[in-house]
């Protein structure tokens, strides 16, 4: 059995909270260790996801504590949302993106004299 291990920085700007932990973590950057395996398919190589594991600074020491993706991934979300509602949308909003690529690509419109 193959297994592989990736590893990636995440960062929180303001604390956040996870399910299983005791405590509200402080903002700053985290490792997250994801390990998989590989499956014996004769078709195509594909992995499977083992384990996830986030490391935590507790009291000077680091522990490294499972957590699941998916909630790792909304607790991003929930770090990223917008304070004000009705505050013009970052650059990095799906939002924004669409709303620049219409801009770009319009066609300018072409007013004829007398019209």
């Amino acid at each position: 059995m193959t297994v592989r291990t990736s590893r990636k920085t995440v960062r929180f700007s303001r604390p956040f909270v996870l399910q299983g932990f005791a405590q509200v973590l402080p903002p700053g950057d985290y490792v997250i260790d994801t390990e998989e395996e590989r499956l014996d398919t004769s078709l195509t190589l594909a992995w499977r996801r083992i384990s996830t594991v986030m490391r935590v600074r507790v009291n000077g020491a680091v522990e490294c504590r499972a957590v699941e993706p998916d909630e790792l991934a909304e607790a991003l979300l929930r770090d990223g949302a917008k304070n004000a509602p009705g505050s013009p949308a970052s650059r990095v909003t799906a939002k924004f993106r669409h709303n620049s690529a219409r801009k770009s690509f319009a066609y300018p419109v072409r007013r004829t004299p007398g019209k």
